[in-house]
């Protein structure tokens, strides 16, 4: 809380004056307000670190000043205001904070009195590009009197070369210029640029073009019309140093759907694993969030374009005759590159679109592959299982009958051991054996104790059958469950 107040006392004296330089009533003081306290700390560094330089150009001559102290440049500002200043606020990245001091920042606004919809700019820079936003510059021209203002972001990508690879950064620049017709009949333009690193190519375009630039003004009067070339420039130069990058990225784009597509339509569904289908799947959406990125991105830069050649056709960006037709040309050609751009992706989309449904389909084919095979399976299993069931219940009727007919002969062994061979006399003369006339004791014996034997044996299954509350069968063979009322399809099973 205590961080939030000394932030809103910073931004307090900046908000103030707003009125008395801008329309109060099209400025939403509180949510600014509210934003400056909330957004600034992941915007702004919170370290002693500053990278600004400050390029001044009048008479025919530039002068640029890398200020990396806040004493520098408080110096650096408080100079006189003629011609053209160029105050270029440098990131180490585009999503780390910008290398000036919200107590810096705060001075610099109400020094110039910087329009409000410069803050939307600031405010959303330090974040990485994302689809629900990249479409949107924060273009703002407008003004009143003498004083014009026109403010965007640019949205655009960036090569990164890599040891074995080639990757590509998103990036973001913001644009702030303030032109004013100073007293004395002499213009003064102020520009405010927010570069996402330390070695911009804006940047280093800006004084090139220059050194070009200034060549032009040497020859002409302070009140030359062409004095207005170098601000007009200036926006030109920002809009050519992003929006070729576009071509060179799309065709890289371009080949990786290739390399993608090339699998999607050689793959076998009995060959491909899940998760190579999956993998695929994966690689080929990623790929179309970034066409579509891309998209969104040249919509919004084709956007700027039209505005930036109806502020220059409409004179907010005033220069000299000859001059505005070579610009205004240069904008026709910005914007038909870009209509380019945009008909690549509204051709690459679909394409993609087409190679992620014809990858669902080879992973949702080798799925009802897999889950037919293991079907079979499941199948060849329970045939087994019932041929097992089979030659179980047959075993056991055999051993059923086995164990009947032990029944039957075991006593008669018991009888036989118990009385050993004395019912039985070998006849020497005859030569042949001789039934003993107490052979009956024998029959006596044996038989009852054979009924006995098998009258357990039915108790016993029968006190099974009752313990168990099943139906008391004794030779009957048990019944074996159906395809039918086991729910599955009949299946023939045959013997070799």
């Amino acid at each position: 809380m205590a961080a939030t107040g000394q932030n809103t006392d910073i931004w307090q004296a900046y908000l103030e004056e707003l009125p008395s330089h801008h329309i109060s009533s099209f400025q939403n003081a509180i949510a600014l307000e509210k934003l400056l306290a909330t957004r600034i700390p992941s915007v702004l560094t919170s370290k002693e670190e500053i990278r600004v330089r400050v390029t001044d150009v009048q008479n025919g001559g530039s002068d640029s000043i890398l200020c990396e102290t806040a004493e520098a440049l408080q110096r650096a500002l408080t100079s006189d205001d003629k011609g053209l200043r160029i105050i270029s606020i440098h990131s180490s990245d585009s999503i780390t904070p910008l290398k000036i001091s919200p107590r810096l920042l705060a001075y610099l606004l109400r020094r110039y009195h910087v329009h409000p919809s410069f803050l939307q700019v600031l405010l959303s820079f330090g974040s990485n590009v994302n689809v629900s936003e990249a479409g949107n510059s924060h273009v703002y021209l407008g003004g009143h009197e003498k004083n014009s203002y026109i403010t965007y972001q640019i949205n655009y990508v960036e090569e990164k070369h890599h040891r074995k690879t080639l990757t590509w950064s998103w990036r973001h620049t913001g644009v702030y210029h303030h032109h004013s017709g100073a007293k004395g009949g002499k213009a003064f333009d102020l520009f405010i640029l927010l570069h996402p690193n330390d070695a911009s190519v804006f940047e280093r375009r800006i004084h090139n073009e220059l050194q070009v630039a200034t060549r032009i003004l040497a020859g002409s009067s302070g009140d030359s019309e062409h004095n207005n070339y170098i601000p007009t420039a200036l926006h030109s130069l920002a809009l050519s140093s992003f929006t070729g990058n576009w071509r060179w990225y799309l065709r890289d784009l371009g080949r990786q759907f290739e390399k993608h597509n090339d699998l999607a339509l050689t793959a076998v569904p009995e060959e491909a694993t899940p998760l190579e289908s999956y993998d695929m799947v994966s690689s080929l959406r990623d790929l179309n969030d970034s066409v579509l990125r891309a998209q969104v991105c040249c919509r919004g830069n084709l956007e700027l374009v039209e505005k930036l050649k109806a502020a220059t056709a409409s004179g907010v960006l005033t220069t000299a005759d000859d001059v505005l037709r070579q610009i205004m040309i240069e904008y026709d050609a910005k914007g038909t590159e870009l209509h380019g751009y945009l008909a690549s992706c509204d051709e690459l989309i679909p394409r993609i679109r087409n190679a992620i449904d014809l990858a669902g389909y080879t992973l949702s084919l080798h799925n009802q592959l897999d889950t037919a095979k293991i079907d079979r399976e499941l199948r060849d299993l329970i045939g087994h299982l019932e041929m097992l069931q089979r030659d179980s219940v047959d075993d056991s009727a055999a051993v059923k009958i086995i164990t009947f007919v032990s029944a039957v002969y075991l006593p008669g062994s018991f009888i036989v051991s118990l009385y050993g061979m004395n019912f039985f006399v070998f006849d020497t003369d005859a030569r042949q054996i001789v039934i003993a006339h107490d052979f009956w004791i024998f029959i006596a014996t044996w038989l009852p104790l054979t009924l006995a034997t098998g009258l357990i044996y039915v108790l016993i299954v029968w006190f099974d059958a009752w313990w168990k509350r099943k139906p008391f069968r004794l030779f009957e063979r048990p019944v074996r469950a159906t395809r039918v009322e086991a729910g599955l399809e009949p299946h023939v099973i045959t013997k070799s």
